[in-house]
C-alpha cells in the first residue's frame, strides 16, 4: 500500500472526497515529521510509536575503490509497533 491507496482507503471509508483525504494524509504525514525534527516521540494509541535513534559513526569500506572511510554519525526514524498493531498480526 502507498500514499495513494491510503488516500484512496480514506476517501471511501470516511465517505470524503480524495482531495480533502489527501490534505488529511498530509497534514498527518507532516505533523509526524515535524515531531520527529524536533527530537520529538509520536505515539498513536494501539498503532504504535515513532521516535528518532542517533546511529553512531562508523568505519565501512567505499564498495567502488575498497578504501577505508568514516562513515558520520545521523539520526534515524524508528517505529516500534504498538501492542493493538501486534495482536492484529498475530491473532
Amino acid at each position: 500500500m502507498n500514499k495513494a491507496d491510503l488516500t484512496e482507503q480514506l476517501s471511501v471509508k470516511a465517505a470524503i472526497p480524495k482531495i480533502r483525504a489527501a490534505q488529511y494524509v498530509n497534514i498527518m504525514m507532516d505533523t509526524i515529521q515535524n515531531a520527529l525534527t524536533k527530537g520529538e516521540k509520536v505515539t498513536i494509541s494501539d498503532f504504535g510509536t515513532f521516535t528518532v535513534s542517533q546511529r553512531r559513526q562508523f568505519k565501512g569500506h567505499n564498495p567502488k575503490n575498497g578504501k577505508v572511510i568514516q562513515v558520520p554519525s545521523r539520526r534515524i526514524p524508528v517505529f516500534r509497533a504498538g501492542k493493538g498493531l501486534k495482536e492484529a498480526l498475530n491473532p
